[in-house]
């Protein structure tokens, strides 16, 4: 049997039987302690994103600016990530994780000294951004691959949910945060307590010890194994379509965050505080989704839980571009964030489960190029159509053309390699 019938029919053999719930996978203790500190460092995280799209937008007053900031932030994942994801398959995957955690918080320390001495200034964050790109180049593939190593391919589908979980209640913790420190100090110690915050990661990767499941060659040339990859998933339908899908996501419906700090500033005429709520309640629906797919995922067909989220976060876009009351934007980025979770979790575990052990880098560099590699161009598309038509005209173009393409891949027959 060769690699890619091994590897579906494992995930046929994976969603046949019942999967683990969140109880057992938290059970372990190496992934309980990873947990804990993914939740803390995602709190500072998200503290920071928050902070430093009101600060650019207090510095310029531009629309464009924010899409130039977020551009810088994934541009560099456009060129190494996928150098990224065979460098996870050759090395050790936490060693490399803690390297890329102790760079991130590093960058955080730089850009917190500057705003707080008042001598930050919009070329610096646009650098710093950029060099985040950079780490989480390496970053992404090797932690996303590090999961299944664990807690092994049963209880893959609850860890990513999990992980997914943590990352989404930081979502509603730390903008809310965010908000009241920005209205109170300024954004520079937000930065300052997301450099700290990574130090509960970083300690977490110390203590526990996955169990590598598969290596690849390190003496075959890297343009080969990058190669390799590539053709794998284009050959396994099953991850070429949902690899298209999240591409698509990235570029057109993801991109609405870019435009909260301009939607509360210029459309609902809100401050800090506000704005913080806004980022934190599509976190409320992410969380939600989460733990839904952790506690009751296997009851469902992946393929038909990813077809939902990828339908519904659109609909909640358009829905968005349409209001400028902001108790009906809190309610429909609650929305947006329940669809976006539903698609984007599911759609990574089936993509980490459909991949061979010494591919699996290899195929989340590539998700993660598709996922945050081409946001440079969202970015920028969003920004742009912003600043010349509005929030709301961009909003609901990038919403109408996620929804369009998602209707088409859900109604597409399933294809002979699927598993789900």
């Amino acid at each position: 049997m060769d690699s890619e019938a091994s590897a579906v029919a494992t995930a046929e053999e994976k969603h046949a039987r019942p999967t683990s719930n969140a109880l057992r996978v938290l059970s372990n203790k190496d992934y309980a302690l990873y947990w804990v500190g993914l939740l803390v460092s995602a709190t500072g995280s998200w503290m920071q994103n928050v902070a430093q799209g009101w600060l650019v937008f207090d510095l310029t007053g531009s629309k464009l600016y924010l899409g130039i900031v977020g551009a810088a932030g994934t541009l560099p994942m456009l060129f190494l990530t996928l150098p990224g994801g065979v460098i996870a398959d050759r090395f050790n995957k936490r060693r490399i994780t803690i390297l890329t955690q102790s760079l991130a918080m590093i960058q955080a320390l730089i850009l917190g000294l500057l705003t707080v001495t008042g001598l930050v200034k919009p070329w610096h964050i646009v650098l710093l951004a950029a060099f985040m790109g950079l780490v989480n180049s390496l970053d992404v593939p090797a932690r996303q691959a590090m999961t299944v190593e664990i807690v092994g391919r049963e209880d893959l589908l609850s860890a990513v949910a999990l992980n997914s979980s943590a990352f989404n209640g930081a979502r509603i913790l730390g903008p809310a945060i965010a908000g009241v420190i920005v209205g109170a100090t300024g954004a520079g110690m937000c930065f300052l307590i997301n450099a700290a915050s990574y130090l509960a990661v970083i300690v977490s990767l110390l203590i526990i010890r996955p169990k590598p499941l598969g290596g690849t060659a390190r003496d075959v040339p890297m343009i080969s194994q990058i190669r390799e990859g590539l053709a794998y998933a284009r050959r396994n339908s099953e991850i070429r379509d949902l690899l298209l899908l999240t591409g698509i996501a990235s570029i057109f419906g993801l991109q609405y965050g870019t435009l909260i700090p301009a939607l509360a500033k210029e459309v609902l005429k809100v401050g800090p505080e506000k704005f913080g709520i806004l980022v934190s309640a599509a976190g409320v629906g992410s969380v939600v989704a989460a733990l839904t797919i952790a506690g009751l995922g296997h009851l469902f067909l992946p393929r038909k839980i990813v077809a939902l989220g990828s339908i519904v976060a659109p609909m909640g876009i358009v829905a968005l571009s349409l209001t400028r009351q902001y108790v009906l934007s809190v309610a429909c980025l609650v929305v947006i964030g329940f669809g976006m979770m539903l698609f984007l979790a599911v759609s990574n575990s089936i993509v980490q489960v459909a991949s061979p052990d010494e591919l699996r880098g290899r195929i989340l560099s590539l998700r993660t190029l598709v996922f945050m590699g081409v946001a440079p161009i969202g970015s920028l598309q969003v920004g742009w159509l912003a600043q010349h038509f509005g929030v709301q005209t961009s909003l609901a173009i990038g919403g109408l053309l996620c929804l369009v393409s998602a209707l088409y891949f859900a109604l597409k027959p399933e294809p002979h390699d699927a598993f789900a």
